[in-house]
């Protein structure tokens, strides 16, 4: 019994030690005026504070920067350095940086994201677009392309674009240019094709 009781402790104890690790997520391309959700919840440790910077911080905005899911937010297009500081209730902290590029819709040749569900959930995704129609032979085209070269699915965007694609659906479209074929589905179907 004791020595199941000392093994405890030490196991606990063991634990006590280990120290923060900030993880700042992966970044993202995205365009002025979007926002993009930065998940700092993988990071490791007990108890955190959580703090995100920018920089540079003029034009940018950050909406609960103390909490692990802030959003970011851009006015001008560059390159942005984003900064989560984590710390545990003894006083150790670590830091970790991920970036935000962001793009002006009217001179950018590509604007993609590392993940098309900030432009697909419920308040600014499929339900609420109001932009192009999307076919039956479109929407085949858009299954059929996802499976094709990163060329090909950007001409299929620039397709969609020329029928009247709304900023957002080609925000959809674009974040899965250099995706997997699974993702590019994804966004087929968040731009309300079926299939």
């Amino acid at each position: 019994m004791s020595r199941l009781l000392f093994t405890a402790l030490l196991l606990t104890s063991c634990a006590d030690e280990v120290a923060p690790r900030a993880d700042a997520g992966d970044p993202h391309i995205l365009p002025v005026g979007a926002t993009a959700a930065l998940d700092g919840s993988f990071s490791e440790g007990d108890g955190l504070a959580y703090l995100w910077t920018v920089q540079p911080a003029e034009g940018a905005t950050l909406t609960e920067p103390e909490s692990p899911f802030a959003t970011f937010t851009a006015e001008a297009p560059g390159h942005y350095t984003l900064t989560l500081e984590v710390c545990d209730p003894e006083g150790r902290c670590d830091f970790a940086e991920t970036w935000a590029r962001v793009d002006d819709p009217g001179s950018a040749q590509r604007i993609s994201s590392w993940g098309i569900d900030i432009f697909a959930g419920v308040e600014s995704g499929a339900g609420a677009l109001d932009g192009l129609s999307f076919s039956k032979s479109i929407c085949a085209q858009c299954f059929e392309t996802a499976s094709k070269t990163s060329s090909e699915w950007e001409a299929f965007c620039r397709t969609i674009k020329k029928n009247g694609a709304t900023d957002k659906e080609m925000a959809i479209c674009w974040g899965a240019s250099h995706q997997t074929t699974g993702d590019r589905k994804s966004a087929c179907r968040a731009l309300g094709c079926k299939g």
